[in-house]
């Protein structure tokens, strides 16, 4: 009896062990380079866009902004953003922003999974996002 105690601890120990080891979100020391490109447009660079992150999934939350952990705007003429002080897992990035001209706006928007892995838990990562029409 006290055998099988010991030796389901063992394999709930393991089990925690693994799990909180790649438990994705904030904490940790590496850094995110999140790049917006249109795939409408030849991979052109899409400036000033919202990319939203999503801590441990690499499903969407929502079909639209919501549910995301955090977001940050790029710069008018830059199509990156840097999310900073994340541990290994898995993220979902998603971008909305204007392809267009502020005459003639063309919304964009788009997203997919992102896995920063061990070997990269300690530096920087670049997650291309693929927006389109």
């Amino acid at each position: 009896m006290k055998t099988k105690f010991i030796f389901i601890a063992l394999i709930g120990f393991l089990i925690a062990s693994i799990y909180s080891c790649t438990k994705a979100g904030t904490g940790g020391n590496a850094t995110v380079v999140a790049k917006v490109y249109n795939t409408d447009n030849g991979s052109a660079p899409v400036n000033g866009a919202t990319i939203y992150i999503k801590y441990g999934q690499s499903t969407p939350p929502s079909a639209n902004n919501t549910g995301y952990d955090d977001h940050k705007v790029a710069a008018a003429n830059s199509n990156s953003v840097t999310f900073t002080g994340l541990q290994q897992g898995t993220y979902y990035f998603y971008a909305e922003g204007n392809a267009g001209t502020t005459t003639s706006p063309q919304p964009v928007s788009g997203g997919g999974p992102f896995s920063l892995t061990h070997a990269n838990r300690n530096g920087t990562s670049t997650a291309t996002i693929g927006v389109a029409y």
